[in-house]
């Protein structure tokens, strides 16, 4: 498996989560954390998935500026030099910034894609939405990786600060693990400008 690979695995959950705002007051990451041992053995239905979802704000439809950095990689049993390397390159692949100008229709959909994530061999373990914070768990078993991803973050309707922990297992990754946490914020800049 490539860092691509590695990389597409992140994306099921990032591009969903990046906008993404919220309300009520219960922090989100506490009560993730008190529904783990809740959670169906088969995860969340598409119900309880699309009621979590109503708890949301919509993002303001306009032209929003994202950008992700790298917080750590850990690849067990890849030599250090290796392992520095793999570091860097996926480290610049992460640290690109986008901008791109969000619809009201795509507004209006808010997180339909983190449901569709769910049918492309992943399932939502738990996700929560509570007090301008979410919080939620997947996990992926696709045939050239399993893992798991929990995301904790903030938002608002204008922009949101998302952190992202992946832990995956591959027989195509060097040392077969890879456990990699990274943070995405996104900011609305203003009306789309195309």
């Amino acid at each position: 498996m490539t860092i691509r690979t590695a990389s597409r695995f992140a994306a099921l959950c990032l591009a969903p989560l990046a906008l993404a705002a919220c309300s009520s007051d219960e922090p989100a990451q506490e009560a993730a954390a008190d529904d783990i041992a809740a959670a169906a053995p088969g995860g969340m239905s598409e119900d309880q998935i699309a009621a979590e979802m109503d708890k949301a704000i919509r993002p303001q439809p306009g032209q929003y500026s994202s950008s992700a950095e790298l917080i750590s990689l850990d690849l067990p049993g890849v030599p250090a030099a290796q392992a520095e390397q793999m570091r860097e390159m996926m480290g610049s692949t992460i640290a690109q910034s986008t901008s791109r100008c969000l619809t009201e229709e795509e507004a209006e959909k808010g997180f339909e894609e983190l449901a569709e994530a769910t049918q492309d061999g992943c399932t939502m373990e738990r996700f929560k939405v509570d007090g301008g914070e979410f919080a939620g768990r997947m996990s992926c078993d696709n045939p050239d990786a399993k893992g798991t991803i929990e995301m904790t973050g903030t938002g608002t309707q204008t922009g949101s600060d998302m952190t992202m922990k992946m832990d995956m297992t591959s027989p195509g990754l060097p040392g077969g693990k890879m456990a990699m946490t990274m943070r995405v914020k996104s900011e609305r800049t203003g009306d789309c400008t195309g």
